[in-house]
């Protein structure tokens, strides 16, 4: 890269982050973010030597894939893609792995309209050469002034979703080239300068934003579906493909596109009403919700610690703290019959009433357990102790509706959780105790069906 273009990109990492309070976890104002360097020098330096099965004329881009390779097909349309706007003085050459079969890269090609040219490294000698250990890895080559050989500028081994916006910025030269005005770029572009808040990003309930959706078959619900993607409804943000780089909760759905790096930015905390308004969320505030976001939670953690959250978010076992009910005191169900005798009479006939009975001995004086099992005498953090609990009504109303007492003082709203309510407020209230790991066989509808209970407000 040239000096003035590498100095400027810099500079406007620098300009960035200096508009913001300094975190002492991550960056301080006035310097850039902490991978910019990776990105603008590269893993290029090395000179390698390729097997004469390939051919390399001019700058090329190696994708060494598998054609049944679940990731290799994922950005199999966005390589081509960039290898039409790149084309003009770069090749995209991809490499078979020697195990794939004739006819699975026949297959891949024709699934996915492959015009580039695909090259069968039969004998794995071209892997070698590249240094790829898995699929798809990436090389950016070109022609060395040793005979024979290539020049590396760049490596992303692995290769992922959204890495075309770096090999472009590459291929160009001027990162600024690569940057559009209003573009959206997906949280790996992001991630490549900013790793630290992209790992952290990974383990927070925006990264699966899209799969709760996936789970319970909403995806193409749009109502639905614009708090759970990158810019629906803007011109070049989220399109309805599912296989697009910009499905979940990203980077750029708080912050704005990524293109182009000019130095301003906007007060993401402004972007956090739009989705997590009154209907959606229980008692949100921009407060609430921050420090379950925070940008920098990775650097404090392992890669096993990191990857057993990321494990939980994966399988709907991690907390949802972001849904949990403001603080206060819970009445209990004779304070709820007082105004709301056909809702008690029919929850008094459901298993939540008898929760407790249920619980197996061992577990009976463990907070732990009881937490869902029966209803504390305050929302907010669970109880460390069985006094912190109302054991004799098991699961009450509180458990489910939120404390009582701001209701019963000045009639302010409680929970309805009723036909108004939008269904993943009432599943997130509900997975907080059925997780699939205590409760595999539950599922929302037939449950709400058993507990409902019609009455007034």
């Amino acid at each position: 890269m040239r000096p003035m273009a590498r100095a400027a990109l810099v500079a406007i990492a620098v300009g960035l982050l200096a508009g913001s309070a300094p975190d002492p976890r991550g960056w301080t104002a006035g310097t850039p973010a902490a991978d910019t360097a990776r990105v603008v020098d590269g893993h290029g330096g090395a000179t390698i030597e390729l097997p004469k099965s390939v051919s390399v004329k001019r700058p090329t881009l190696l994708v060494y894939f598998s054609p049944k390779c679940p990731h290799c097909r994922h950005v199999a349309a966005e390589i081509e893609a960039l290898a039409v706007r790149i084309g003009a003085n770069t090749d995209v050459i991809w490499v078979a792995s020697g195990g794939s079969r004739v006819g699975e890269i026949d297959e891949f090609r024709k699934t996915y309209a492959v015009k580039s040219p695909i090259v069968h490294d039969t004998d794995a000698a071209i892997a070698g050469a590249m240094g790829a250990r898995s699929t798809p890895s990436a090389l950016f080559v070109a022609p060395s002034s040793k005979p024979g050989k290539v020049d590396v500028r760049d490596a992303w081994l692995p290769y992922v979703q959204g890495y075309d916006f770096l090999v472009e910025a590459r291929v160009g030269g001027d990162p600024f080239a690569t940057f559009k005005p209003g573009e959206y770029v997906g949280d790996n572009a992001c991630g490549a300068c900013h790793g630290t808040e992209l790992k952290s990003w990974n383990l927070t309930h925006h990264s699966v934003a899209w799969w709760t959706l996936v789970d319970d078959k909403k995806q193409g619900d749009p109502a639905c579906n614009r708090c759970h993607v990158v810019g629906a409804g803007v011109p070049g943000g989220f399109d309805g493909n599912p296989e697009s780089h910009l499905v979940n909760v990203g980077c750029e759905a708080c912050h704005g596109p990524g293109g182009p790096h000019d130095g301003s930015r906007q007060d993401a905390r402004t972007s956090c009403i739009g989705c997590h308004d009154e209907a959606h969320s229980i008692a949100f505030t921009v407060e609430k919700g921050l420090p379950h976001i925070d940008h920098y939670a990775a650097a404090g953690m392992t890669p096993i610690e990191q990857q057993e959250a990321r494990r939980k978010l994966a399988s709907g076992n991690a907390p949802r703290p972001l849904l949990a009910f403001p603080e206060g005191a819970n009445l209990g169900v004779a304070t709820c019959r007082t105004c709301h005798p056909a809702e008690v009479a029919s929850w008094e006939k459901t298993s939540h009433a008898r929760a407790m009975e249920t619980l197996k001995p061992e577990g009976a004086d463990d907070p732990g357990c009881v937490r869902c099992h029966a209803t504390a005498l305050r929302s907010g953090p669970a109880p460390t102790t069985m006094a912190g609990f109302r054991t004799s009504e098991s699961v009450g109303c509180e458990s489910c509706h939120g404390p009582a007492e701001a209701h019963v003082a000045s009639g302010a709203p409680i929970e309805g959780l009723g036909d108004d309510c939008p269904v993943c407020v009432i599943e997130a209230v509900c997975t907080t105790c059925h997780t699939p790991t205590w409760d595999p066989d539950w599922s929302l509808e037939p449950s709400l069906q058993v507990i409902s209970h019609g009455g007034k407000r």
